[in-house]
C-alpha cells in the first residue's frame, strides 16, 4: 500500500504539469438593441459605413485598453439580427429601417477586429421577446410573428418566441446554425 501511494506520490507532479493553464474571462457585453453601446450612426453609404466601423473599432479598443479579453457581441435583439440572414431582417439600427442592408456584414467585422486584439468574439443572442407590435409592423413579412404564427404568443402588447412550444427550439436552433 505504501509503495502505491509513493508510486502515486511521484506521478502527481507529471500530472500537473499537463493541465491546462487557467483562462481569466474579462468580457463586456455590447448591445444594439436601441443603439445603447452601438452603433450610433446609420450606414447609409461609404462614408457612414466607415463612420460606424471606426465607432466599433474605438469602443474595441478602449475594451483592449481595460484588459478585457472577450466581447459578447449583441447578434439578435428583437426578431432581427445584425447579420445577413436567410431567417431574420437586419436590425433597424444599422441603417434606420427594418431589413436595410448595411453593406457589410457586423458580425464577421466584430469577429475580425476583436480577434486583430487578441480577443475572443462572442455572439449573443435575445431569445424570446420579440418586441412591441410597432417593432413587429416594421419587420413586415419577414417577422417571425408572420412566418411562425404557431410558436408567437402576445402579452400586453408585446411579442414573445414561446419556450414552451417544441417548435421554437427548433426555430432558434435554425439562428444559431447560421451563425455558426
Amino acid at each position: 500500500m505504501h509503495r502505491y501511494i509513493f508510486i502515486l506520490s511521484l506521478l502527481f507532479p507529471f500530472l500537473s504539469a499537463t493541465a491546462q493553464p487557467k483562462h481569466e474571462v474579462r468580457a463586456a457585453w455590447l448591445t444594439a438593441l436601441y443603439g445603447l453601446d452601438w452603433p450610433r450612426t446609420r450606414a447609409l453609404n461609404p462614408q457612414s459605413i466607415r463612420k460606424q466601423k471606426e465607432e466599433l473599432v474605438d469602443i474595441l479598443d478602449k475594451l483592449k485598453a481595460a484588459n478585457f479579453n472577450t466581447v459578447l457581441f449583441q447578434t439578435r435583439t428583437r426578431g432581427d439580427v445584425l447579420y445577413p440572414s436567410s431567417i431574420e431582417p437586419f436590425n433597424a439600427i444599422l441603417t434606420g429601417k427594418s431589413g436595410g442592408n448595411p453593406g457589410y456584414d457586423p458580425l464577421a467585422f466584430a469577429i475580425e477586429e476583436c480577434h486583430k486584439r487578441g480577443m475572443e468574439c462572442h455572439a449573443w443572442m435575445v431569445t424570446v421577446p420579440l418586441g412591441n407590435k410597432k417593432h413587429i409592423a416594421s419587420l413586415g413579412n419577414r417577422s417571425v410573428t408572420q412566418r411562425a404564427k404557431n410558436i408567437c404568443v402576445a402579452y400586453k402588447n408585446e411579442y414573445f418566441l414561446n419556450p414552451g412550444h417544441p417548435e421554437t427550439k427548433e426555430y432558434l436552433m435554425k439562428l444559431v446554425r447560421e451563425v455558426v
